[in-house]
């Protein structure tokens, strides 16, 4: 005898209403899950990636002719700071946390995040801050802006921005400090280890800015004598959106690199500590938030003069260089230890820390008085370097996590290839200018300079450049896009949980 009850759902209507298109939306503005927060980040640092790229592609047009001129003359300064806050704040931090977010469980052998609701709110107000900024620009506010409305609107944006990375960066220092599962800080993997030096550096230094910030706003709204109007804004604020403070957003790209040679060689570390100083170094950027100040090296009069203007300067120009640097050389010497390779994930990162690595070299040679570089295109060349390089480095991170994460691994031939096209697009949108640099272009202008002969080809490199990054991103998400549907690929990069 069998019984039946008629008003029962069945399995299969329940499986049907879980997956609708409602329920899946509300999942996603519910979840505090660090896949899909971590994710989030990464999609909206692609989508801030194609503004990015598309203001370089305008601005290396527009100044291919000094004398004529694609975008007004009032409006260039909001798009030079306009580039720079996509890059840094649309693009780079919200793609290293996001991938720190997204993997850092799976590298620990957890099961979520420390703080995981603090993330998600981290994540939502750090899209919030990102669109009011956007929406700030395009009412003529932002740095340079005439409208006064639309500049305080710009200035609330970017401290909520502020925030939420700080506040995203705390549940991830929780997370590596609380979920080592008995393991010691110095034996988690380098990845989270970074990830812990990313996150202190940002928690450190964020909330300085938002002072200035407040500090700012409060005198744009009265007399304006202190900080001066919108053309200011970015002479108090532009130390944490350049060189060498950057270089705390981009530590997660060291840890990449380390944890990707070892997988990819199938061997050990044999410096494994000295890589974990070399990580830690990046921390002295933190000083920057002190001085909020550039150092320029300069002969003085007498010796005293000259050590005066060195030792700043080696301290924030030449140390924070070492951090990469010893990444890099103990990365080679891992690989030899073991069984030499490419890999996708490999070449990926090493290709990003090597163009991060170019960057502050390039930051510190434009702090050279004797070259003569501050104030011309060099520095924004430098800053691109270390975006671009970050870009490529999360690249190399989601191949080397994405099986462990998602369970799809990715295709390492494919991968190389797209590592090497968004390279050549790196140095094709950062060299030229550096040429251009020392031939004396000067920044955040499309006038008022010799265009004729090199010059005027460097920026329509770096236009090239640009567009050649927008392509390379384009192929990498479509690979990831295709090889959730595509045959199950054997991941190289797997680690055994630890019994």
């Amino acid at each position: 005898m069998s019984i039946s009850v008629s008003g029962a759902p069945s399995a299969t209507t329940a499986q049907r209403a879980a997956n609708s298109p409602v329920q899946r939306v509300t999942g996603w503005l519910t979840t505090i899950h660090h896949a899909t927060i971590g994710a989030s980040l990464l999609v909206a640092s692609a989508l801030w990636l194609v503004v990015a790229t598309a203001i370089g592609v305008v601005l290396g047009f527009d100044r291919l002719d000094a004398s004529s001129a694609v975008v007004d003359a009032g409006a260039l300064t909001q798009l030079f700071s306009l580039h720079r806050f996509a890059l840094v704040f649309g693009v780079a931090a919200p793609a290293m946390l996001g991938l720190v977010v997204w993997s850092l469980p799976a590298q620990l052998h957890a099961a979520n995040l420390s703080l995981p609701r603090l993330a998600a709110f981290g994540w939502w107000s750090w899209l919030v801050g990102s669109v009011i900024v956007l929406v700030s620009y395009l009412g003529n506010g932002g740095p340079g802006g005439g409208d006064a409305q639309y500049v305080e609107t710009y200035l609330l944006g970017l401290g909520i921005v502020l925030v939420a990375l700080a506040v995203i960066a705390v549940s991830v220092a929780a997370t590596v400090l609380t979920r080592r599962n008995g393991r010691a800080l110095s034996d988690v993997p380098v990845g989270a280890f970074a990830a812990l030096v990313a996150a202190l550096g940002v928690v450190l230094t964020l909330p300085v800015a938002l002072g200035t910030i407040i500090y700012v706003w409060l005198d744009y709204v009265n007399a304006r004598v202190a900080f001066g109007g919108a053309d200011l804004i970015d002479t108090w604020l532009g130390w944490v959106a350049r060189e060498p403070h950057t270089l705390l957003v981009v530590v997660p790209a060291l840890g990449v690199l380390a944890d990707a040679v070892v997988r990819t060689a199938r061997g050990r570390q044999p410096l494994r500590g000295v890589v974990l100083i070399g990580v830690g170094i990046s921390l002295s950027v933190v000083a920057s938030s002190a001085t909020q100040q550039a150092h320029v090296f300069a002969l003085g009069d007498t010796p005293t003069g000259t050590l005066q203007s060195l030792v700043p300067y080696a301290l924030f120009n030449l140390v924070p260089l070492l951090a990469p640097l010893v990444v890099v050389l103990l990365s080679l010497l891992a690989l030899r230890a073991g069984t030499p390779g490419i890999s996708g994930a490999f070449v990926a990162a090493f290709l990003g820390v090597g163009m991060i690595f170019t960057g502050l070299v390039g930051s510190a040679a434009m702090h050279l008085d004797a070259l003569g570089l501050v104030g011309t295109v060099f520095g924004e060349a430098t800053l691109v370097y270390v975006v671009y390089g970050a870009v490529l480095a999360a690249i190399g991170g989601i191949t080397l996590h994405a099986g462990s994460v998602t369970g799809r691994a990715l295709p390492d031939g494919k991968v190389v290839l797209v590592a090497l096209l968004g390279f050549v697009a790196t140095v094709l949108a950062s060299l030229p200018h550096y040429v251009a640099g020392f031939l004396d272009q000067p920044a955040n202008v499309a006038s008022g300079f010799d265009d004729s002969g090199l010059v005027g080809v460097t920026n329509v490199i770096v236009a090239l450049g640009h567009l050649l990054m927008l392509v390379a991103m384009l192929g990498f998400v479509g690979l990831v896009v295709t090889s959730r549907r595509a045959d199950v690929v054997t991941d190289r990069y797997r680690v055994e949980q630890p019994a």
